[in-house]
C-alpha cells in the first residue's frame, strides 16, 4: 500500500529561480550514489562467497537489542544532541501528519553554523555542476566514484517527505545515540538525508542499520566542489 506521504514534491522544487530548466537537472534525490555514500556490503556471488565467519562477525557486530533500523552516532555534547532531537521532533510531526513542513521555518531553526553544513550553490555554481555531470560518460555517470555535491537543506527535507518509512526517536544505546527509523519496505528512500541530519549538528555517525544488516559508516570522500571551493 503506498503511504500518502509520497504524494511527493518535484524532486528539482528547490533549484527553482536558479535560471536552469529543471527538467534536464539531475536530481539528487534520485542519484543513488548520493543517497546512499556510504560502504555497501559487496553482494554474494560465486566470485565473492559470503562465508560463514563473515556471517558470524557481521552478527556480532550489530547491537543486541537493535528493533528498528537506526543511524548510530556519537554524540556532540548535551546541547547539540536537544538540538537534534528538537528538530527531529518537528520533522517527524510534519512526516506523520503527511503535511510537509514549512522549509523556512525549518531553516531559521538552525544557526549558522549547523546551516553551513549544506551545500548552498548559486546558479554559476550549479552550471557547473551540470557540465560536470552531463560531461561524464555512462556509466561512470551513475556509479559510486562519481563526485556530488553535499547535501543541500531542500534536498534533505524532501527525502524525508518521500522516505517510505516512519521516523521513530533519538534515543540513548549504551554510551551512544541512535536515531531510529522503521521502513514500510525495501527499497525505502535511503539513509544518507538521516545521516545528513545528525551530521549538520555536530555528531559523528558511526554505523547504520539499514534493514540489510549493521555496518560501521564510512564517511563520504566522494563530494563535488565548485572550482572556487576548491583547495589547490
Amino acid at each position: 500500500m503506498q503511504s500518502a506521504r509520497r504524494r511527493h514534491l518535484a524532486s528539482g522544487r528547490h533549484l527553482a529561480g536558479v535560471g536552469l530548466d529543471q527538467s534536464v537537472l539531475p536530481s539528487f534525490n534520485r542519484f543513488e550514489p548520493y543517497m546512499w555514500p556510504f560502504k555497501k556490503r559487496a553482494a554474494a556471488s560465486p566470485a565473492h562467497p559470503v562465508s560463514s565467519s563473515e556471517k558470524v562477525v557481521e552478527a556480532e557486530a550489530a547491537p543486541v537489542d537493535q528493533v528498528y533500523c537506526c543511524v548510530e552516532f556519537e554524540s556532540n555534547g548535551e546541547k547539540a544532541l536537544q538540538r537534534l532531537t528538537e528538530f527531529f521532533d518537528l520533522v517527524k510531526a510534519a512526516k506523520d501528519s503527511d503535511e510537509p513542513a514549512d522549509e523556512s521555518q525549518l531553516s531559521a531553526y538552525l544557526t549558522d553554523c549547523e546551516r553551513s553544513y549544506f551545500s548552498n550553490l548559486t546558479a554559476e555554481e550549479m552550471a557547473e555542476w551540470n557540465e560536470y555531470w552531463f560531461s561524464t560518460p555512462l556509466p561512470k555517470r551513475h556509479s559510486p566514484e562519481i563526485l556530488t555535491p553535499q547535501w543541500d537543506f531542500a534536498s534533505m527535507l524532501d527525502a524525508f517527505w518521500n522516505g517510505d518509512y516512519d521516523l521513530i526517536a533519538i534515543r540513548p544505546r549504551a554510551t551512544r545515540h541512535v536515531l531510529e527509523f522503521n521502513p514500510y519496505g525495501y527499497p525505502y528512500g535511503g539513509t544518507g538525508s538521516l545521516v545528513a541530519l545528525v551530521e549538520c549538528f555536530g555528531h559523528q555517525v558511526v554505523g547504520i542499520g539499514d534493514g540489510t544488516g549493521y555496518e560501521k559508516y564510512v564517511p563520504r570522500t566522494n563530494i563535488w566542489k565548485p572550482r572556487a571551493g576548491r583547495v589547490v
